[in-house]
């Protein structure tokens, strides 16, 4: 999956993408857990459409040395 711009995501794959963070969120809250406000601001800009999952996981991981 390539990088998009909010302009090229339909309405319905916004409320998926907002589905899918929030879902993460609360999992992670259930297990104590909190989100940065990096990752927050990353996961806004997916929900947005300005990139992809890969990106987002890319980037996630690249903040904790993952990469």
């Amino acid at each position: 999956m390539g990088v998009k711009t909010a302009s090229t995501i339909s309405a319905a794959e916004r409320e998926l993408r907002e589905r899918v963070v929030a879902d993460a969120a609360h999992s992670s809250e259930m297990e104590g857990l909190t989100s940065s406000s990096e990752y927050r601001a990353d996961a806004a800009a997916f929900v947005e459409g300005e990139f992809d999952a890969d990106e987002l996981v890319r980037r996630t991981r690249a903040r904790y040395g993952l990469a």
